[in-house]
């Protein structure tokens, strides 16, 4: 979400700047563009903690905790104040502050349902319209129908001002796109400066992630610190000890022959796994688009084990045509880490499994820095 945010705020801070500039003859819309990414500075605030190795002392701050209403009053209070010291009036700054705040906000709750818990602390329950079904198609950095309904927002709202305002609406638009464009530019430093790995450049959108040809949901994280080969392992976590339903990694489906025998295998470490059932990795066979056919799985049992690899070796149908891997927890709990998945045709050694030791972030060059 690291264009559509800009976008976004851009378009909002371009008719909101009008109507204010209508009523007092004031433009701090600036303000929404400089705070669109504000929220999302929880992944810096934990990334340092992190570094410094100061999670021993508090817990650690997840990406989404800095989304509602008390980091929305906080950040607009301070912003007014520091804005205050320039001679800016503190009811402009506190306002178009919280305007960029909650923009953020509510352009992540367009791409989710349920987002986060944006009226906490008053309620810890998530909410979200779920408008766009948010997949990173444009080269890995964007959503293409996110970022173009943005964009004919932001050219809407400047055709209206500039109609308008005339010339000096124009003026005023062409001063917010070239902040945006600079906010654009120095965010890149930043994450460069605190050296946030490619855990953390995931595009990550509320309880969905992506890595390139596999995404992930609630419960399952992209691991850096505990692997079986390279930097890199999936990881799912269910904590406590009440039997739940956990969240799935899921491949790309994968084409492949009928009647034709295939070793599927994947490596897999547990800690502290229990309830009804194992933690496992599933590859489902199917008929085109469509049909399910069959499920078989590599399930790595209770307790705590190290690195472990289970092959096994199946006849796909007549009728199969596609298959892909996805791994879970199904009514259980504790922790699942999971590596180098493998399927091959039988004698032959070409993995069919793209990206099967989870090295890779999205393929670009720019990834969205930002989850939300």
């Amino acid at each position: 979400m690291l264009f559509e945010h800009l976008i976004y705020s851009t378009a909002i801070a371009i008719i909101a700047g009008m109507l204010w500039f209508k009523r007092t003859g004031r433009d701090p819309s600036w303000i929404i563009i400089a705070s669109a990414f504000a929220p999302d500075f929880d992944i810096v605030a934990g990334e340092l903690l992190k570094k410094l190795d100061l999670n021993i002392f508090t817990t650690p701050i997840s990406h989404g905790d800095f989304h509602n209403i008390a980091f929305l009053l906080l950040f607009a209070t301070a912003a007014a104040l520091v804005l205050r010291l320039a001679g800016m009036r503190f009811g402009d700054s506190f306002l178009f502050a919280g305007i960029g705040w909650g923009a953020h906000m509510f352009e992540d709750a367009l791409i989710a349902n349920p987002a986060y818990a944006f009226f906490w602390p008053i309620s810890e329950q998530k909410f979200g319209i779920g408008l766009f079904d948010y997949k990173p198609d444009l080269y890995g950095i964007a959503s293409t129908d996110v970022l173009v309904v943005g964009v004919i927002l932001m050219v809407f709202f400047g055709g209206i001002r500039a109609f308008y305002e005339g010339k000096g609406g124009i003026r005023r638009i062409a001063r917010m796109v070239g902040i945006a464009a600079a906010i654009m530019i120095l965010m890149v430093p930043v994450f460069s400066i605190l050296d946030i790995g490619a855990g953390e450049k995931v595009n990550f959108i509320s309880d969905k992630g992506y890595i390139y040809k596999w995404s992930f949901t609630q419960n399952a994280s992209w691991d850096s610190t505990v692997f079986h080969s390279g930097k890199y392992s999936a990881k799912i976590d269910i904590r406590g000890n009440e039997s739940k339903i956990s969240g799935v990694w899921t491949s790309e489906e994968v084409s492949v022959k009928p009647n034709t025998s295939y070793i599927f295998s994947a490596w897999g470490k547990t800690y502290g796994a229990g309830g009804t059932s194992s933690p496992a990795v599933r590859i489902v066979e199917r008929e085109g688009d469509i049909k399910a056919l069959r499920q078989t799985n590599l399930e790595f049992g209770k307790g705590s084990n190290d690195w472990t690899m289970i092959k096994i070796k199946f006849i796909t149908f007549d009728n199969t045509s596609r298959i892909y891997v996805y791994a879970n927890i199904w009514k259980g709990y504790g922790t699942f880490w999971f590596d180098d998945v493998e399927l091959y045709e039988n004698g032959t050694y070409d993995n069919l499994i793209d990206n099967s030791g989870f090295e890779e972030p999205l393929k670009s060059n720019f990834i969205s820095i930002f989850e939300n």
